[in-house]
């Protein structure tokens, strides 16, 4: 009858008891000992975790909380000029009541500057030097306003950032309240002229027909850097006043510096052309020296002019890049009433600082575990080791005769569990282990996973030799297909009769569209821009195809019209095509000297034209069926005409089908405003060359902002030309 393993241990047990303290008191040796070196092995790995963990973790909290922060720091700075302004505007109200009305209020004289009123609150008058001082109409209206002397000086002694209010009138005399009379003053004693129309508060309040805030300037009397905004007054229809008023931008320091959030933060303020106004830094890429302004667009860090490129468009983000050799944390919030932008910032190192700090913290503690851990061990063994000499004496020799037929078997299992590695997975259930009890069982139930994982490692390594093979091709086939298209722009250095420039950006890593231009001879340019039907490796062999076969039969000499051309291309694509593949496409021929265009669609897009009069519009041409579909089909030309300084835009569906989370198309509606917010934003001027790279990138940021998310689906593709024209076509 076969005993079980418990049956056995129980018996020998009773037995070995001597023999169990003796390797009780050996293995609590070492356990102390090897406990003492685990003590400190995870106390090293304990303070790696947690620096990489805090880190993480503070780095998650600093995204959210930075973003909150700046953000709110954002809208206590716009807050004061939200107050400026509708300060400012309620005075408006009141001067274009008073000049309504001016029987309704009582006439109160409006005092000159003087010396005797330095550094006091006061209502003081100046002329500009062309104002006529004895006009009796406009000395009424000064007195008439000087009614809302005290609503003036309570507008200024209730603002900790509001520097002066004034009201100017046309015919030149202005009312200013402020608390340097006697910088109007000169050193011979008469009053400075303040010519009001001259200043950018004034003259934008006029230009604009409303509220206008000023680009920073310097004051008229402090040379200081200030802020300004101006209100028009109008009645009846006709400019009757401007009110202004001017923050400087030291008194805005203190509210700025407040956003600072601890020590180790920097924050800085730049306007809407990315000029740095304020910043608690004195120097590096984001520093300032006194109130010498530079522009963050144009240092030599991409990273950080991308950040603020993307801060100007009035987004709120969070982003690590490196500043001044230090990787730092930088946050932006917009601020709306002026439309500039708050940035915060803080270096990686200090923002990991507190994980530092608690690993040092945390090593110290258990520096002191282990020496108490020590101390106790030393005590533990010498009681493990007397009461081990007393039992080894009752109990020694049957301890040897029993301990021995237990453990070879097991020691022999371990033994070969733990020689399992590599190629060698294989376990066998040999003679020793043959025991008839529990570890026999454990034996075969080895053997038989032993079996099991060898079978799991083959598959393993086959599926994974089998997608390595799949990326490797599916790489080389992206390669391949981006080589075939052309990449390097300007395409034609020598031919400044015009520029085009071009993108393709698949929806997989390899992709059906593409596009191609080619001189046929040395006044005819092809253009080309197709989309082949599917996605993926058959798409781009099918495009590979189309590509060659339309730019070989159109350089060949034998079609002078694309129509032909695309009717030859179609036959040959229909000859064998099993896969009833096809592709829309839509091909120009281009005359340089004469700016004519003849065009040909195979079911493609519209093309669009800018035109220098009356900007993008859609060309409607003839289409016809997508080659490849059925074999004899015709196709008809369109004749169009680009005049110098026209564009032609080309583009495949994958634009106009762009969609949101909505599942909202974009639609050629706003493509066609996007062009044309594209050409705006490219920044040319009428009469000069557009930057092509420039406007299509922007256009692809239009069209990224509306799809937010969302995962690309098709290909797009996009081409632009711009016509400059020949002295033959001039002529």
């Amino acid at each position: 009858m076969k005993e079980s393993l418990r049956v056995k241990i129980f018996r020998m047990n009773i037995m070995l008891i001597t023999v169990a303290l003796l390797l009780f008191t050996a293995v609590g040796v070492y356990q102390i000992r090897r406990y003492s070196q685990l003590m400190e092995e995870t106390n090293r790995n304990q303070n790696t975790v947690i620096v990489d963990t805090l880190s993480d973790s503070m780095r998650d909290m600093a995204t959210e909380s930075f973003q909150k922060y700046v953000v709110s720091e954002a809208k206590i700075i716009d807050g004061e000029f939200w107050t400026m302004r509708h300060d400012l505007e309620i005075l408006a109200m009141q001067v274009q009541m008073v000049l309504e009305e001016p029987s309704a209020y009582s006439p109160v004289e409006v005092p000159r500057p003087s010396k005797a009123d330095a550094g006091q609150l006061t209502m003081q008058l100046v002329y500009s030097d062309t104002a006529d001082q004895s006009d009796a109409a406009m000395n009424e209206q000064i007195m008439r306003i000087g009614a809302l002397r005290n609503m003036m000086l309570e507008m200024v002694e209730g603002s900790d950032t509001l520097f002066d209010c004034m009201v100017s009138l046309p015919g030149g005399a202005s009312i200013i309240v402020d608390r340097y009379p006697e910088d109007k003053v000169g050193p011979d004693g008469e009053v400075q002229c303040y010519n009001a129309d001259r200043r950018p508060w004034y003259v934008g309040a006029l230009v604009h027909g409303k509220t206008y805030f000023t680009p920073v300037n310097v004051d008229n009397y402090l040379n200081s850097y200030e802020v300004m905004v101006g209100i028009p007054v109008y009645v009846d229809g006709e400019l009757a006043a401007v009110c202004g008023g001017s923050i400087l931008l030291d008194s805005l320091e203190g509210v700025i510096t407040n956003a600072k959030l601890g020590e180790y933060t920097d924050t800085c303020l730049i306007n809407e052309n990315g000029t740095l106004i304020y910043s608690s830094r004195t120097n590096g890429e984001m520093g300032m020296s006194g109130f010498e302004l530079k522009s963050l667009l144009e240092g030599n860090n991409a990273d950080l002019v991308t950040l603020v490129d993307k801060a100007l468009k009035g987004d709120v983000g969070f982003s690590l890049l490196e500043v001044d050799g230090k990787q730092t944390y930088i946050a932006y919030a917009p601020i709306e009433t002026l439309g500039w932008t708050q940035l915060l910032s803080i270096s990686q190192d200090d923002l990991n600082a507190t994980a530092y700090l608690l690993a040092e913290q945390t090593d110290a503690v258990m520096e002191e575990s282990i020496a108490s851990m020590r101390s106790s061990g030393g005590r533990t063994v010498i009681t493990i080791l007397i009461i081990a000499a007393l039992l080894l004496l009752l109990a020694g020799v049957l301890s040897l005769v029993f301990s021995k037929r237990l453990v070879n078997p097991i020691k022999k299992m371990t033994l070969r569990v733990s020689e399992m590695q590599g190629d060698d997975m294989s376990f066998k259930v040999e003679d020793v282990l043959l025991t008839g009890d529990e570890i026999e069982v454990l034996a075969r139930a080895f053997a038989n996973m032993s079996q099991k994982m060898e079978g799991y490692v083959n598959e393993i390594v086959e599926i994974t030799s089998e997608k390595q093979r799949l990326d490797t091709e599916l790489s080389v086939a992206a390669d391949i297909q981006l080589d075939m298209l052309p990449t390097r722009f300007p395409a034609f250095p020598d031919r400044n009769e015009f520029d085009l420039y071009a993108v393709m950006d698949p929806a997989k890593e390899v992709g059906g569209d593409f596009y191609d231009f080619f001189l046929i001879d040395d006044d005819h340019l092809g253009l080309v821009i197709a989309d082949v039907s599917g996605k993926g490796v058959p798409a781009s062999l099918f495009m590979v195809i189309s590509k060659t076969l339309i730019k070989n039969v159109a350089i060949s000499g034998r079609y002078d019209s694309p129509a032909d051309i695309l009717k030859d291309v179609n036959d040959r694509l229909c000859e064998g095509n099993e896969e009833n593949m096809f592709v829309t496409a839509w091909l120009g021929i281009l005359t340089i000297s004469t700016g004519e265009l003849v065009s040909a669609s195979a079911g493609h897009e519209y093309p669009v034209f800018y035109r220098k009069n009356s900007g993008f519009e859609l060309g409607r041409d003839l289409h016809g069926m997508a080659m490849g579909a059925m074999e004899g089909m015709k196709y008809r030309n369109t004749h169009w005409h680009l005049d110098p300084g026209d564009m032609l835009f080309v583009y495949t569906d994958g634009v106009p089908e762009a969609n949101n989370s909505s599942e909202e198309l974009f639609g050629v509606e706003r493509m066609l405003e996007a062009l044309e917010k594209s050409k705006q934003e490219s920044g040319s001027s009428a009469g000069e060359k557009t930057d092509l790279k420039l406007f299509l990138n922007t256009l692809r940021g239009h069209i990224d902002e509306f799809v937010g998310n969302t995962p690309q689906f098709d290909d797009l593709t996009m081409m632009c030309v711009e016509y400059q024209g020949s002295t033959k076509a001039e002529e």
